[in-house]
């Protein structure tokens, strides 16, 4: 991202910011905005908060509206306007001039990663949080997995309503079918990420964590020893009670182990975060080898949990990726910027936030 306009977001009444391709440093004290900021990149290529399900309370307060537009690099070298306004109650969202149809079209434009305190959420978050940042990694990376995604949403939602609605099994089972077919290519296209992936990460955690063995533990939403129509066939007089399905892809999740252990349940949350910005590393450099856009990679206050050495070890890890990086911390004397001889400065104070001349 070239540039970013940012009007009365959080405690940010106004700011225009050119940034560096590299790493961009944003330093000030607690609650004066760093995080702000992220949150402003983040719901530019998200739209939405990392920090609230509520929308609405990114608008300043006493403000009627937020307005965010940023100019994005695309590989063509092309660079195309993004926008972004929120009104209580409603998104208006441009890309390249035109109303926005779909979010995964954004993702595809700008790929935004993110790491902060509560990054663990990978970890603990529950299967829903840990799919939907699969749904969105492979909506980077597979042009194919937003059809097939929508496909298995449609027949998903048309059986859940045949069950809701107490029809016929004959009206339930009709959907099997088409969902069996889109749940096929969601499930090969997830194992194909992941395995892949998963080979990624263990690279940058040999570094990061050197003598420990990393896997991606992948679980389909069915039973191991079911096909999925066996699944369906099995739960079906479950599913009638329920009055939805219960087996399928919409129930998937992966764990994260090291030396074959749950990294939740064995590891320090300093470990944990080591963990987190190892398989974040290794999902950029993913896209990097599948030549998808770069898009941008946020680190919130990377001193809080990491020790000086392995600070160090992520920075290098960073300057590798040859991205775009926005990290915050207090005090930019606790961190090691060797390995970016070319940054940029912010600093905030009181949502203001100024440029570093150097």
């Amino acid at each position: 991202m070239q540039r970013l306009d940012i009007g009365q977001f959080r405690n940010i009444e106004t700011a225009r910011l050119t940034f560096s391709p590299g790493l961009n440093l944003i330093t000030g004290p607690n609650a004066a905005g760093k995080t702000s900021l992220l949150e402003a990149v983040y719901c530019l290529g998200r739209v939405r908060s990392f920090r609230t399900a509520q929308p609405d309370q990114l608008i300043r307060q006493g403000q009627s509206a937020f307005r965010i537009v940023g100019r994005v690099g695309l590989p063509d070298g092309r660079v195309i306007p993004v926008g972004i306004e929120r009104r209580p109650g409603n998104y208006d969202i441009h890309l390249e001039g035109r109303p926005l149809r779909r979010l995964s079209d954004l993702a595809g434009r700008f790929p935004v990663h993110l790491m902060t305190g509560d990054t663990a959420n990978i970890l603990n978050g529950g299967p829903r949080y840990r799919r939907q940042s699969l749904d969105w990694a492979l909506f980077h990376v597979e042009h194919s997995y937003r059809n097939a995604w929508q496909r298995y949403a449609r027949a998903l939602r048309q059986r859940n309503a045949a069950l809701k609605e107490h029809t016929p099994v004959a009206q339930v089972t009709v959907w099997d079918s088409e969902l069996v077919a889109a749940a096929a290519l969601l499930d090969h296209l997830r194992r194909d990420y992941l395995d892949e992936l998963s080979r990624h990460v263990a690279r940058e955690l040999a570094v990061l964590l050197p003598g420990k063995e990393f896997v991606v533990r992948y679980q389909p939403g069915w039973a191991r020893d079911l096909s999925l129509p066996e699944a369906l066939e099995k739960s079906l007089e479950k599913d009638r009670v329920r009055g939805y399905t219960h087996a399928g892809p919409h129930r998937a999740d992966y764990s994260l182990l090291l030396d074959d252990r749950p990294v939740q349940a064995h590891y320090s949350r300093g470990q944990q975060k080591t963990v987190i910005v190892g398989f974040l590393l290794g999902q950029v450099k993913l896209q990097h080898a599948l030549e998808v856009p770069r898009g941008v990679f946020l680190l919130d206050d990377l001193a809080s949990e990491l020790d000086v050495e392995h600070q160090a070890r992520v920075l290098a890890g960073l300057a590798e990726l040859e991205t775009q990086v926005f990290v915050t911390a207090i005090d930019s004397r606790a961190l090691d910027l060797a390995a970016w001889p070319v940054h940029k400065r912010f600093h905030v104070e009181h949502g203001d936030i100024r440029e570093v001349v150097q």
